[in-house]
């Protein structure tokens, strides 16, 4: 079940950004062949992720080859209990990238230009959340606190139940003032008469904006993790809506710089 957020603190509940459960959209509890209880990935939504998750390696092989897959994961908050309705469902196929012959920053840049291309084309929901695919190095560290193996219907890391400790008015006090800066530049833009030399002024301001939140987000992942006040702040704004409110201002504002 989930929870309002701010009821978290009053009354002792999970936040808005943490579950009781796995979504039961995806997961079942069922008893493992040693009696233990344990998270089971839905068949059918496990069947379509690695047909999604081939159909998508199979767009890299004028680039890389057929290297052979190492694995096809599914991470990120659907396989945690830090989900929320608008999590998407992060499916990364992995690949040995020693086994291209091709310079790694290259290779790098050419994977990430496929996977944007494939990830602009297609809009995939399953139950309601989006599909995100990936291409990663099978030697690359990747730190998840949840971690499914598709390929092998497995647990590789199995996710903890750990309630976090968060002050919502710290969160809301830091989204409020973000988003209110957003709706200013978004006022600015639209209902003033804007001029290339204005529109100049207001694109690098709001780009600032844009890097500060990155830099929160960030910096909050890196000193507290993913329950970090930052962090918290980022996803409420991305949720709401406010993330693509500021992308699109800063896009509106470079087309005014050089119109007539």
């Amino acid at each position: 079940m989930l929870y309002r957020y701010n009821e978290f603190i009053s009354e002792g509940r999970i936040s808005e950004f943490y579950n009781d459960e796995l979504n039961p959209k995806f997961w079942t509890k069922k008893k493992n062949q040693k009696g233990e209880t344990e998270w089971v990935l839905d068949r059918n939504v496990r069947k379509k992720l690695l047909i999604i998750a081939k159909d998508f390696y199979s767009k890299f092989e004028d680039t890389i080859g057929k290297p052979k897959i190492v694995d096809i994961q599914l991470t990120g908050s659907l396989s945690n209990y830090n989900y929320t309705k608008y999590s998407d469902l992060d499916v990364h196929v992995l690949v040995d990238f020693d086994k291209i012959d091709a310079p790694k920053k290259v290779l790098k840049s050419a994977i990430d230009g496929i996977r944007f291309v494939w990830n602009l084309r297609h809009d995939i929901r399953i139950r309601g959340h989006e599909v995100e695919t990936y291409m990663q190095d099978s030697e690359e560290p990747h730190v998840a606190s949840g971690l499914y193996s598709l390929m092998d219907d497995e647990w590789i890391k199995k996710p903890t139940f750990d309630p976090p400790s968060v002050d919502p008015a710290d969160v809301d006090k830091k989204y409020e003032g973000i988003a209110s800066d957003i709706n200013k530049f978004e006022e600015k833009l639209v209902k003033q008469n804007t001029t290339p030399s204005n529109a100049k002024e207001l694109y690098e301001k709001a780009g600032k904006l844009k890097e500060k939140i990155m830099k929160m987000r960030k910096e909050g992942l890196q000193k507290e993790g993913e329950f970090s006040v930052g962090n918290l702040a980022f996803k409420k704004l991305r949720n709401e809506g406010y993330i693509e409110k500021l992308i699109d201002t800063i896009s509106q504002a470079y087309d005014k710089i050089y119109s007539e």
